[in-house]
């Protein structure tokens, strides 16, 4: 047998090395699948509490407001001398107070409807999962100002 000089081959343990390597990476393949797939569940869930936080902070300052206005797709509210703005703004759901300021309370939406209701607010988003959410709002303080005591 002549060993021709610069030719060389594959040794069984490099041959070895390279298929644990291989089996390695096979066996770490499904917990990467289920680590994508995990994240779509958490961000899911995290969008559903950030409605929450954001439909909590949008009843406490209706029901604290002394007009409600929807003009535009933006929702227009009075309180304490103070312009608060609602409205979309790109892919997001904006406050603004007396014009100023970029307070992002909702992301990634689609769709918002604002539609004035007796005493209040109905409010209805859309994100880019295509889940649709609403909520209506009362204002309280209103309900208690017609009615005589």
């Amino acid at each position: 047998m002549k060993i021709v000089k610069g030719e060389k081959g594959f040794l069984l343990t490099e041959m070895l090395v390279a298929l644990s390597l291989f089996l390695v990476f096979c066996a770490f393949f499904p917990f990467a699948i289920k680590l994508t797939t995990d994240g779509a569940i958490i961000s899911s869930s995290l969008r559903s509490l950030e409605w929450d936080v954001f439909l909590h902070q949008l009843k406490k300052e209706v029901r604290l407001a002394e007009s409600v206005r929807v003009t535009e797709q933006k929702l227009h509210l009075t309180v304490e001398e103070e312009n608060i703005h609602y409205e979309l703004y790109g892919n997001k759901i904006r406050r603004r107070v007396n014009g100023t300021g970029h307070e992002v309370c909702l992301q990634e939406v689609k769709a918002v409807k604002f539609e004035a209701i007796q005493n209040g607010v109905m409010i209805a988003v859309t994100d880019s999962l295509q889940i649709k959410r609403e909520a209506a709002v009362y204002s309280f303080l209103r309900l208690a100002e017609e009615s005589p005591l």
